[in-house]
């Protein structure tokens, strides 16, 4: 797409000019503005550029959406226009601190672990979805593809066994994210992962046949402590809270060793004593409160399925919008990894239908050209998962097409649930989800995304006119 340089301008004058511009970074959808004085920003201005889609004020940021794809061309032009300097990681953290409460800290601690592996979890998650359509049955026939077709056999298992290894030896992506994120070593991170599922323990999954005896546990013996020899595959509290205290450790034996002998004492002492602590007692407990995380969850939806699906499709989008989301999808890593399957994940993807269908019914009620061409924006990037320039752009301004969304996606849970449609893993929402959920759900999962559409487009719609008639706003 080509890009009127008048725009550009009109974005930075109305950020309050470059020299306002402490610090500039962008991220999948939105330019990210460090500014020296916020109170110089023109938003109403801001908001008739034709390139942006809406905007807001968050954790010392101000934050402007632009969209995928196009949101890294206006960067560069911002960036060469002003000569702004980029804001880097730490920068930016710091930013971010000064801004936030404990809890809001906490939720970005999660954030910052987890975001980055995202690609391989998804990843992972679309090679799932392929191998189950090549090796169900009833899919395109009777049979399923391998069957019919023997050729693709060994196709199919070597994509089954591509996409289980992110989630069998996902120890290993959490350790080496969280040590990068607490400021250690990330190789040491790698190692320590690596440890958690050395081939020597008896894989997590055996544990139930340890404690019923069908397999012979195995210790070591230390200082007259026994210590079971058991592995962490599929696990992600134990790889996290291990790696929080390697980096303890590391950073405490730099700070005291010499320089001349760090090199060859700092990486075995803290691996080995993080090892040591983590089998000893950091696993188990970790696993014990996330075994207690997992059956509250598979609980909450076993006992009180309807309710458990209609309040987390209410509730999903708010969490989006305050940040508490990235908790959730920590979880649901360990859900996926520990039991194959989520609700939580197949409700997330009829959500950003729900905002779709509301933001969409919005560009039939705008006058505006520039509004309505935001609006059917927005409303094409949420059929396709991303929400921030539909509720940051559109809903949430005009309230009434936000909560009609919400509702209409706790409606939608309701039936996933009475539909006991389950995801296999995280991966695309809207009308690509098939890939993550298994086949024989299909028609009723597609069921459930056309209805959350509907119900938010056409109660938008009416009350839009409703108000309308009244003479009011719609936006």
């Amino acid at each position: 797409m080509k890009i009127n340089q008048n725009d550009i301008l009109d974005i930075i004058q109305n950020v309050g000019g470059k020299d306002n511009i402490s610090l500039l970074t962008h991220c999948v959808t939105r330019l990210r503005f460090v500014l020296k004085d916020e109170s110089l920003i023109n938003e109403k201005a801001l908001k008739e550029n034709s390139l942006v889609k809406g905007c807001f004020s968050v954790k010392g940021q101000y934050q402007v959406i632009i969209g995928p794809g196009l949101v890294d061309q206006v960067y560069d032009l911002v960036l060469a226009e002003t000569g702004a300097k980029e804001a880097d990681s730490s920068e930016l953290k710091d930013v971010e601190d000064k801004a936030m409460n404990p809890l809001q800290k906490a939720l970005k601690l999660f954030s910052d672990v987890f975001y980055p592996i995202l690609p391989a979890i998804v990843g992972a998650g679309l090679l799932l979805g392929i191998s189950n359509i090549l090796t169900n049955a009833g899919i395109f026939g009777k049979e399923s593809l391998v069957v019919m077709y023997p050729a693709i056999a060994g196709l199919a298992d070597m994509i089954t066994m591509v996409a289980n290894t992110a989630f069998t030896y996902i120890p290993v992506l959490v350790a080496w994210s969280a040590v990068k994120r607490f400021g250690g070593s990330p190789m040491l991170g790698v190692l320590l992962g690596l440890v958690l599922i050395n081939g020597d323990l008896i894989p997590g999954s055996q544990m139930s046949s340890v404690i019923s005896g069908a397999i012979e546990p195995q210790y070591w013996n230390i200082f007259g402590i026994d210590i079971l020899k058991i592995g962490y595959q599929n696990s992600v509290l134990p790889a996290l809270v291990a790696a929080w205290v390697l980096v303890i450790l590391e950073k405490w034996l730099k700070k005291h060793l010499p320089n001349s002998v760090q090199l060859i004492f700092v990486a075995p002492i803290a691996i080995f004593v993080t090892s040591f602590l983590t089998f000893l007692f950091i696993g188990p407990a970790m696993n014990q409160v996330a075994t207690w995380i997992t059956d509250a969850i598979v609980f909450a939806f076993d006992k009180v399925p309807i309710l458990a699906g209609f309040l987390f499709g209410v509730l999903w989008e708010p969490l989006v919008v305050t940040g508490m989301h990235h908790a959730f999808i920590a979880l649901n890593i360990q859900l996926v990894a520990a039991t194959q399957q989520s609700y939580m994940l197949s409700i997330i993807t009829i959500t950003c239908v729900s905002e779709a269908g509301a933001v969409l019914a919005m560009s039939r009620l705008m006058k505006s050209k520039n509004q309505k061409g935001i609006a059917i924006s927005a409303g094409t990037a949420a059929l396709l998962g991303v929400t921030e320039p539909s509720m940051f752009g559109v809903t949430i301004a005009a309230k009434y097409p936000f909560i009609c969304s919400i509702l209409s996606s706790g409606v939608a849970g309701i039936l996933i649930m009475i539909f006991k449609i389950y995801a296999v893993s995280l991966g695309p929402s809207g009308p690509l989800a098939f890939t993550i959920i298994p086949a024989q759900f299909w028609p009723q999962h597609y069921f459930c995304m056309a209805l959350a559409f509907v119900l938010a487009f056409v109660s938008t719609l009416l009350i839009g006119k409703a108000r309308q008639k009244k003479g009011l706003d719609v936006a």
